[in-house]
């Protein structure tokens, strides 16, 4: 068995770049079966299981480095490297690398002054945004990152030009390379608007081969994706997961490092925004039922981003407090804006996010009475006539809010009936059924009112109003 370790660099984008490159010459070495990850804390160790030397691993490298990192093809076309960048990277002719400098562990050896950060002691490469965005600072609304710098700083009457400053890291050409071939088999790259983003799953743990060819598969999935509204940073993680429903399976047991670079071209890479988050619950949600990614899509196309934010509160930071304002937005915003039709929650939808989210007893949600009412209540929404959903959100147990706008609503509701429209009213016996359960657990049960008064009429409901019919003929 060999084992190697990446270099603990202290940049998690980085170590896990190397961690896959490496992988990926042990794949193209020893096959699929043969390659394992295991992530532990701060470095990767990378197993192959061989009895033989590193002169294997060694060969293929430098071949896979000679046939897919010999021009500055590849790197140009990687975020964060510039031309010039690219052309420092890409492998001269007369390079050879070994990865026995892999063998030991190397993140209990402090850094010394202008040494590489891998402390790998090869030929280095300098500071560049692609290999890890963390080594750039921010980019500012108000302009303060940038700082004036001479064109030629030996030259005291050369202009003086605005410039990206940087926290200059230095990496070993080998180092570098790994982490070029670690972006492009494992790691996901793709465009949102006018930005690049660079999105890198990190392992928690052992990770095999079988996984890594599937992460390998869904990156060349992903390099086809192009979102092309401007997104706000902090919901490019749960859209992009919503763009592949495949990733709900493939990426279980990973967190997400995800950076946004703006800039390219002729101009300087800025770093927008940088995320390393957990994606369990959105994974949970995408899984659920394929529902939930079609209200995603939905959002998505209506650019309704005022409910997206609101839907990414709810299933990342599980504040459920705003359940009843998501499905508020959720009908307003991907609506028509002529009144021709209206978009509901799917039912299916509705029902995770009151059973999952906000941890409603399905005696509740799924209450005849409850759905009775809500079916009246959805009446006057359909109509955007959104005052009783509103007052009943709000309204507190210690206040008779509830009472009065339920009664007020069911007067409407009855005024409407004389006057031959279709519109469903409760029974006595239910709606003394609603104040029980009220009186028992008031924000769940008007929580669960508002949210399928917001959905499609279930299939559920239509077969109870189909035997309400029957036995009063």
């Amino acid at each position: 068995m060999i084992t190697l370790y990446t270099p603990a660099t202290g940049f998690p984008d980085l170590e896990a770049k190397i961690a896959y490159g490496l992988a990926r010459v042990g794949l193209e070495t020893y096959g699929v079966d043969k390659v394992t990850i295991q992530n532990d804390g701060g470095f990767y160790k990378v197993t192959f299981l061989d009895e033989g030397e590193t002169d294997l691993l060694d060969q293929n490298f430098n071949l896979l480095c000679r046939r897919l990192l010999s021009s500055p093809f590849i790197p140009f076309n990687t975020p964060g490297i510039g031309g010039r960048s690219a052309n420092s990277i890409a492998l001269d002719e007369d390079q050879i690398f070994s990865l026995k400098q892999y063998l030991s562990i190397q993140h209990a050896i402090a850094n010394r002054k202008n040494e590489n950060v891998c402390k790998h002691k090869s030929r280095s490469t300098g500071n560049v945004i692609g290999l890890t965005a963390l080594t750039s600072f921010h980019n500012k609304r108000d302009g303060l990152d940038v700082i004036a710098q001479r064109k030629n700083p030996r030259d005291k009457s050369s202009p003086k030009l605005p410039r990206r400053p940087t926290n200059p890291k230095n990496i070993c050409k080998s180092c570098a390379l790994l982490a070029l071939l670690g972006t492009w088999y494992a790691s996901f790259v793709f465009n949102v608007a006018d930005r690049e983003v660079i999105s890198i799953p990190i392992p928690r743990g052992r990770v095999r081969g079988t996984k890594l060819r599937e992460l390998s598969a869904l990156q060349h999935q992903v390099r086809r994706l192009w979102i092309n509204q401007k997104v706000p940073q902090s919901l490019i993680p749960f859209m992009f997961l919503g763009q592949i429903p495949s990733s709900a399976r493939i990426l279980d047991g990973f967190d997400l490092f995800m950076a946004t670079l703006s800039g390219g071209g002729s101009r300087a890479y800025r770093v927008d925004g940088i995320f390393l988050i957990t994606i369990d619950s959105y994974l949970k949600f995408l899984r659920a039922n394929s529902y939930n990614i079609a209200s995603i899509e939905n959002m998505k196309r209506r650019e309704a981003f005022g409910a997206l934010q609101c839907l990414n509160d709810i299933i990342y930071y599980g504040k459920k407090d705003v359940l009843p304002k998501f499905a508020r937005l959720y009908c307003q915003q991907t609506s028509s804006r002529d009144n021709k039709w209206m978009s509901m929650l799917y039912p299916e939808t509705a029902f995770y996010l009151l059973k999952e989210v906000a941890m409603i007893d399905p005696g509740i949600i799924q209450n005849e009475a409850i759905a009775s009412l809500a079916r009246t209540l959805r009446y006057f929404v359909r109509e955007k006539k959104y005052g009783y959903a509103d007052s009943i959100r709000n309204a507190r147990k210690e206040s008779k809010d509830f009472e009065e706008t339920v009664a007020k609503m069911l007067r409407e509701a009855r005024l409407r009936l004389e006057q031959n429209e279709k519109i469903h009213l409760p029974t006595d016996d239910e709606m003394k059924e609603i104040f029980r359960l009220a009186d028992k657990d008031f924000d769940k049960t008007k929580t669960a009112l508002v949210i399928l008064a917001f959905s499609f009429q279930a299939r559920s409901e239509e077969n109870i109003e189909t035997e309400k019919e029957v036995r009063h003929a």
